[in-house]
């Protein structure tokens, strides 16, 4: 029976959400980001207006409460700002003998197109990291890391972020390498054990837990343009993010009987609590 080839079956809110779900998969720093204002998104709006409490009064109640002031609130815009496009061609005739559905073809190249623009820009936020939060060796420069010194780097990593009140006992934190960090990684004994006696808890996409941290590795991240390598930790609370799929189309090409598919997907992320994101420089 052959494929049914019907594109005007495909709507963009339909795809839209799709793609978000294929993407929340498998693209790495996604995995590391909270979508609160994911619906906001949804309903079109580009521009979602965050409104952030900087501090709440407490303290020993005593019979009476004292005077006290209205919470103060911090005051962000999350733009979704951010553009990347996706096209390709799809003969007919190959599509008719096709066993893999159209459906999946087209998400699958999608999302390819653009995860790792996404990596990229997500991951450009470390430089919003709260000051004390920057892990750095002696006059600022990259720590040298091996096999022997890489664990106790994580957990002043880790340390930092329970420090900084972000990880607690009902918040996780992450770790996002590059994979020449990971190498250096798999070979400390700590990492490998952790590995092995976390593959039933740790998330999904995670290639391990090390100092209590999820490790997640991307090749699109991290290695710096001198030869230096970022490393970035946090937990969700750190960056909110939100996308849409603005266009989504198809169309016939001109001097072929190839049907041309491309979208149009725009994104935005904001670092919502510089405090939940810590960074190591390093070297190796």
């Amino acid at each position: 029976m052959a494929q049914n080839t019907n594109y005007n079956s495909l709507i963009v809110t339909t795809w839209s959400k799709k793609i978000n779900a294929g993407l929340d998969k498998n693209c790495t720093m996604l995995q590391c980001v909270n979508r609160d204002y994911q619906a906001e998104a949804d309903n079109g709006t580009s521009e979602i207006k965050i409104a952030t409490p900087n501090t709440v009064t407490t303290g020993a109640y005593t019979g009476t409460l004292p005077a006290y002031q209205g919470a103060e609130f911090t005051s962000d815009v999350l733009k979704l700002d951010q553009s990347l496009y996706f096209a390709f061609s799809v003969p007919d005739i190959a599509q008719a003998q096709s066993n893999v559905p159209l459906t999946e073809t087209i998400l699958t190249k999608a999302q390819k197109a653009i995860d790792e623009g996404i990596d990229k820009y997500i991951f450009s936020l470390n430089t919003k990291a709260a000051e004390e939060n920057i892990v750095e060796g002696e006059a600022e420069t990259p720590i040298n890391i091996t096999p022997e010194n890489i664990y106790s780097q994580f957990v002043m990593l880790a340390k930092t972020l329970k420090n900084s009140g972000a990880i607690n006992s009902q918040k996780q934190g992450w770790v996002v390498v590059h994979p020449d960090v990971e190498e250096v990684l798999l070979l400390c004994e700590q990492f490998s054990g952790a590995s092995n006696e976390s593959d039933k808890t740790k998330r999904e996409g995670s290639v391990g837990r090390i100092a209590g941290l999820d490790v997640f590795v991307s090749n699109n991240v991290g290695l710096e343009s001198d030869g230096s390598y970022t490393i970035m930790a946090g937990t969700t609370d750190g960056i909110t993010y939100a996308s849409q799929l603005k266009k989504f189309e198809q169309l016939r090409a001109e001097q072929s009987f190839d049907t041309i598919v491309r979208g149009l997907y725009t994104f935005g992320a904001l670092a919502v609590n510089p405090k939940a994101l810590a960074v190591l420089k390093c070297e190796i």
